[in-house]
């Protein structure tokens, strides 16, 4: 036995209970982590188009480009996580800090000002960097999200762990999208070559910080695997099987379609948005009221929803509120609202929306335990890796959606905030369609998908916890 892994037991045995220091290096680890992810997400095209002075067309192939090479890693970084052996530190823990400062250091150099340069090596430049900054994030993510299973196997507190995330990722879209329009821009309201650089060092710190204390707060206390293990098994892993397995997986499949769905249809609102108050209210100013106001339906979820959860159930606790929120987003596609009624409506919906936020990557915790439990191994980086691939490659064209949309309703950027009638109405129809679809598919994955009841869910996790105390028991022989 390496002495590595010995240690690796040692601390899994001799692991604190699970805790308030759990939930907070947890909710860290999500905050620090797309904190980065929205600041390039959302800026570094104006950075790239405005500053460095690339096409728009380019930069937009540039980046389908990368997503897809790095969606097409997913599933190898996912077995490089599967396959190293665990340390005293744990298993999944240690890449959390290892890859934190390449992470913060790529997205610095992401922004340098190479506006002087050839334009070819300006392309170059971004694919390269931005592709690194990629494949470094996803060796962050995909361990990150693995570890719920491997901190706890109890099903409420997988539900907190997943409260704590979303919150987490909510803070960093909120603190982001805030301060960033108040470093960026002058008094004229345009971008400032220099100021990108110091807004990604001033996050890039703040996500360090975050991403360590994630590594010395959140504790391992499963076992997911050994150096013990059959080592054919190491040095391979059956793909097909995987898949099949996953064809077998419903609330593994309900859950990756819901998060595909809401992905394309739900967190799309932000970009609709933003044409609605232009077009239709023209006022732009009350886009910030919703992007703060998110925060209290949040809030307020997250407070109800362990109670809600006991009394309920998981999925009864996505599959009814998603009725009522489409019902009322459906209301704001066909009915004249004023630009008030449009945010308090939408920040309604949105509680009940958010009780899927709150509540997905719990969900996709219990999935990989119904898939261990199916397939018979334990392969947790590469299943959540292999999630992450379907989720983000095929959400990856969301944008692209939009932009379909807008054009096929009859959008003309050349006239601004300035549409005709019948376009600025239809934009507002968009709007309010595509969360209803997005509602009504999500209710359908959970409600005729998804065949999984929390007390069948407890006895799987049971299972396959007991495979691992079995595991980790080996050591001893």
């Amino acid at each position: 036995m390496k002495s590595s892994e010995a240690a690796y037991v040692n601390s899994v045995r001799n692991a604190e209970s699970f805790g308030i220091k759990d939930k907070v290096g947890y909710f860290l680890g999500d905050l620090g982590f797309n904190s980065l992810q929205v600041l390039v997400n959302t800026y570094l095209m104006l950075f790239c188009v405005n500053i460095i002075g690339i096409e728009a067309i380019h930069f937009s192939i540039i980046i389908f480009i990368c997503k897809a090479l790095d969606a097409l890693n997913d599933t190898f970084i996912g077995r490089v996580v599967d396959l190293r052996p665990g340390s005293k530190h744990g298993k999944f823990k240690p890449f959390i800090w290892w890859f934190a400062i390449p992470y913060a250091i790529s997205t610095i150099i992401l922004f340098a000002n190479i506006s002087a340069t050839p334009y070819w090596f300006k392309i170059v430049y971004c694919v390269g960097i931005y592709f690194i900054w990629g494949v470094v994030g996803t060796f962050i993510n995909v361990p990150y999200g693995a570890m719920v299973n491997s901190m706890t196997s109890n099903q409420m507190e997988r539900t907190e762990l997943s409260n704590a995330r979303s919150v987490g990722s909510l803070g960093a879209n909120i603190i982001t999208t805030t301060i960033a329009p108040l470093i960026l821009f002058d008094a004229m309201n345009n971008p400032v070559a220099g100021r990108f650089i110091h807004l990604a060092l001033i996050l890039s710190v703040f996500t360090v910080v975050c991403l360590a204390m994630t590594h010395k707060l959140c504790r391992e206390r499963i076992v997911v695997s050994i150096s013990k293990e059959n080592a054919e098994e190491k040095e391979k892993i059956d793909y097909l099987k995987v898949i099949k397995t996953f064809a077998k997986n419903r609330p593994m499949i309900a859950v990756v379609v819901a998060y595909i769905v809401a992905k394309f249809f739900l967190q799309t609102t932000g970009l609709t948005n933003q044409y609605v108050f232009m077009t239709y209210f023209q006022d732009t100013g009350k886009l910030a009221a919703i992007v703060l106001g998110t925060l209290v339906p949040m809030v307020l979820a997250m407070i109800c929803l362990k109670p809600l959860v006991k009394l309920f159930g998981k999925k009864k606790m996505i599959t009814v509120p998603f009725v009522i929120a489409a019902i009322l987003y459906a209301v704001l596609a066909i009915f004249p609202v004023s630009a008030g009624a449009w945010i308090i409506i939408q920040l309604v919906a949105s509680f009940f929306t958010g009780f899927f936020s709150l509540l997905v990557w719990s969900l996709i915790a219990d999935a990989v335990d119904y898939q261990a439990y199916l397939s018979g191994a334990r392969n947790d980086g590469t299943v959540y890796a292999t999630i992450t691939f379907l989720v983000f490659f095929i959400s990856s064209l969301s944008t692209s959606l939009i932009a379909v949309l807008l054009d096929a309703v009859g959008y003309d950027a050349s006239l601004g905030s300035m549409q005709a009638a019948n376009v600025a109405n239809n934009i507002k129809t968009m709007a309010g369609i595509l969360p209803t679809i997005g509602c009504i598919l999500i209710f359908i994955c959970f409600f005729v998908i998804y065949n999984m009841n929390d007390e069948k869910m407890k006895e799987i996790s049971a299972y396959v916890n007991k495979q691992s105390e079995k595991l980790e028991e080996s050591f001893d022989k």
